[in-house]
């Protein structure tokens, strides 16, 4: 196993049991598959059977998974510890492309329509389906259909449902996340579907978190371990996709309810809420992320084409901008603590540019910084070094054809005021009044976040951050105790 997938393994495992992972052991019947971190008998361990191997887990305490835990764990084992085989290189980089198209934010109809046609034309199934639960109907009613004429059905299939009179493999499929095989004749009420598919069906659950939401119905002759894997890991990306365009929506709502309550003014509880809100959809939507980066991480260790290869290469990017989305909003919503300690400005904006240099692209323009070598401040270095990082990151990105960044510092006798001014342009009036608000930003790929939590990190030293424009740039203004 890759060093960089058992990483991500320990991280989403962590995640899972909200405590530090120390170390992993991984056994099958012939031996060890892998050990790595701190696996003394010191350190608590809690061990759990996976398929066909068994894992200890070595934790900075003790722990007791609960059922859904366990269930999640297992599942992480299973696309963490099993790599492709050669003869599912097609399935890979089928799951692949749809794996860039969740990530590029393509819609949930979209995404569901490439998952079954690629079942029939690389997954070498004849039919496939995808069916959601209505939990309070108890009924089952049909998504999308695609047979072996590639012909998609998304109307007529719709129409068709199955009524639970009483518990049934499917269900049992469902509310136990399994894969299996089953014989249509032994489903009561199934005779709507026989249209759709076969008498013998390969069937898995989907579901998001602990809730059962349907089932992905595929069909062929007959079937290896090779097809039950390629189903079982269709599923999960299925899930996965769900998952992914639900928190996305939550966050948007999250996002419209911060700003009518900013229109309305509403008190500050009420936004201590929905910044708490906003922390736990990030929070739902990092295990996802985590999972498919870490897939196509492990996808490109195999054997796969060029072409395979640059998906991989756009599902990673694309990976690192919303993890980042996750990343911001996690931090905006923390509770902010400081550790004030002294600090000399220059050496600090030195060593900031250092780091800025190698990122980004100085070429055409100029910096010049106006601050004594002796100004010492009383700041948390690493949070206020963000503050600067983002303000000079900000200026440069506005100054594609180059221009000026100055940097200046005044001291009174109560205040330490730093200045960064550019050329790059000015803002907008409308838009320097909102240009602190969370979720507010007139980036392309940018999160509305940055400046926020600039705004946060400064109030939170007792100081403050204001904009204002110079007729040729932006002028950004840090105010801080003495």
């Amino acid at each position: 196993m890759p060093s960089s997938a058992t990483s991500d393994l320990m991280d989403l495992l962590e995640s899972v049991l909200e405590c530090r992972v120390m170390g992993l052991i991984v056994r099958d019947t012939v031996g060890v598959l892998l050990r790595t971190g701190e696996t003394s008998i010191m350190i608590p361990e809690y061990s759990i059977v996976s398929r066909d191997v068994a894992v200890s887990i070595f934790t900075d305490r003790p722990i007791s998974p609960s059922t859904e835990e366990l269930n999640r764990i297992k599942k992480l084992l299973n696309i963490y510890v099993y790599s492709p085989t050669d003869s599912a290189t097609s399935r890979v980089v089928a799951s692949a492309k749809i794996l860039e198209n969740i990530t590029g934010q393509r819609s949930l109809d979209k995404v569901l329509h490439q998952l079954v046609s690629s079942l029939i034309l690389n997954g070498d199934f004849r039919r496939a389906g995808i069916m959601f639960l209505n939990e309070a109907l108890l009924e089952l009613r049909g998504v999308i259909y695609c047979n072996e004429s590639m012909k998609i059905d998304v109307t007529a299939f719709r129409n068709t449902k199955l009524i639970f009179k009483s518990k049934n493999i499917l269900s049992d499929i469902m509310f136990y996340d399994r894969t299996e095989i089953v014989q249509a004749d032994t489903i009561e009420g199934f005779d709507n579907f026989e249209k759709y598919f076969c008498g013998n069906m390969l069937v898995t659950g989907l579901g998001v978190g602990k809730k059962p939401i349907g089932v992905l119905i595929v069909c062929k002759d007959d079937y290896s371990k090779a097809d039950t894997e390629a189903v079982k890991l269709y599923g999960n990306i299925c899930s996965l996709s769900i998952e992914f365009f639900r928190t996305r929506k939550q966050l948007e709502l999250v996002q419209t309810q911060l700003e009518d309550m900013k229109k309305t003014n509403s008190n500050k509880e009420n936004l201590l809420k929905m910044g708490s809100l906003s922390a736990t959809v990030a929070h739902e939507l990092k295990n996802p992320l985590v999972a498919i980066g870490g897939f196509a991480k492990r996808m490109e260790q195999t054997e796969i084409s060029p072409q395979a290869q640059n998906y991989l290469k756009i599902i990673q990017s694309e990976i690192v901008r919303l993890e980042k989305i996750v990343k911001d909003i996690l931090s905006y919503s923390r509770r902010m603590e400081i550790d004030k300690q002294k600090v000399n400005l220059k050496e600090l904006l030195d060593e900031v540019m250092v780091i800025l240099r190698n990122c980004l692209c100085f070429g055409l323009i100029n910096v010049v910084v106006k601050i004594s070598d002796e100004l010492y401040v009383y700041v948390d270095r690493d949070k206020f070094m963000q503050v600067l990082m983002n303000l000079i990151t900000n200026s440069v990105q506005e100054m594609q054809d180059g221009g000026d960044v100055i940097i200046d510092a005044k001291v009174s006798k109560k205040h330490i005021t730093l200045t960064i001014t550019d050329t790059g342009g000015g803002i907008p009036s409308d838009v320097m009044e909102k240009i602190f608000e969370p979720f507010f930003t007139k980036k392309r790929n940018g999160t509305g976040l940055g400046l926020p939590l600039c705004k946060k990190i400064m109030l939170a030293h007792g100081g403050d951050i204001f904009v204002s424009d110079s007729g040729k740039g932006a002028v950004f203004t840090l105010v801080l105790p003495v």
